[in-house]
Order: C-alpha cells, then structure tokens, then sequence
C-alpha cells in the first residue's frame, strides 16, 4: 500500500513553462504514449513508449537554460544490459518533445532521484551498488550527460527529498539531513 502511494505521488503532473506559457506534464501509465504535455484542456503533444513504465516525474533546469521534463523509466543501458531504473531527460520547445540524454551513463540502478533547488540543478540520486549497499551520488550536467561529484555509501537508504535548504535521506535508521549551502559534504 504504501508503495503504491509513493508511485501515484511521484507521477503527480508537473507545471512547465515555456516562453511565458504555462502547460501541464502528466504520464498516464495505460496510454501508448504515456508522457503527455498539455495546454488548457488541450493535449499538444505526447511521448515515450509504455513499455518503459514511467516511475517518477519532475522538471529540472540542468543546464541553466530551461526546465527539462525528468522522467523516472526502466530499461536496459549502455552500461547495464538489463531492464533496470534510469532516467530520460527531455526538452520541450512548445510544440514537441525531444530528447535530451537517455540515461545511457548511469552506472548503476536508480532507487530515487531529485534534484537541488540551485541553477544549474544537480541531480542528486539513491542507487543500488553490486555489494548491497545503497550509493547517494550528486551529479552536474556536462553538455551531454551528467558527471558524479561525490557519493556517499550506506547498508540502507531511502526517501530521498529535496527542500530549499537541504537534502534529507534516511539511511540505516536515521533521518540525515544535508545542507546545499554547504556544497553537499559527503
């Protein structure tokens, strides 16, 4: 139950606004095109394959130019050649869709992700290491692609959320708080 609720909440429409436009970015988990931008009551345009099973939904500004739709997607990669968490990030002109990185660099499988309240934003991730252990990594974007800063290792970690003044997890039992201010210091 709880799972569910987590799911349904990650895929809360998101507002995007483009040249002073404002639209609306949903995913409608039974559509052939899940990944939908809508204007007013006006679908403009849609997007991704179904078979990717969207699990998280957010806008980011990762380059400094723009908000780029964040989509949560399983699928195999360059790197791990099976179905596993990732992440697309798409651009939105207005008119349609295109991608912009495919999550073709991710090392390892995504738990969660979010990103930080600075421009450029930083992706900020959970993901599954080989031994078990759970790796909280910060990104920056380097054109195509992201590059890792740091990371920090835990037994266990969940619950990742973003606030404006920091970064909490809870990992092996406690809640941990980060401060952006202080450069995530991990």
């Amino acid at each position: 139950m709880f799972v569910a609720a987590l799911l349904l909440h990650q895929l809360t429409p998101v507002r995007l606004v483009r040249d002073g436009t404002p639209y609306l970015v949903k995913v409608v988990p039974k559509a052939e095109r899940p990944l939908q931008i809508w204007r007013n009551s006006k679908l403009i345009t849609f997007g991704l394959l179904k078979r990717y099973h969207p699990w998280c939904l957010q806008v980011a500004d990762v380059d400094g130019r723009g908000d780029a739709i964040a989509v949560g997607v399983d699928k195999p990669t360059h790197n791990l050649h099976f179905a596993h968490r990732t992440l697309f990030l798409l651009s939105f002109d207005g008119k349609a869709l295109k991608r912009k990185w495919t999550g073709s660099t991710m090392g390892r499988p995504l738990l969660e992700f979010c990103f930080s309240p600075t421009t450029p934003q930083r992706l900020i991730t959970l993901e599954t290491c080989l031994d078990g252990r759970v790796a909280l990594s910060s990104y920056h974007w380097v054109g195509f692609g992201f590059r890792k800063d740091r990371e920090r290792f835990w037994q266990a970690a969940a619950h990742l959320q973003a606030t404006p003044d920091a970064l909490t997890v809870r990992a092996e039992g406690h809640q941990v708080s980060l401060q952006w201010n202080d450069v995530l210091p991990w």
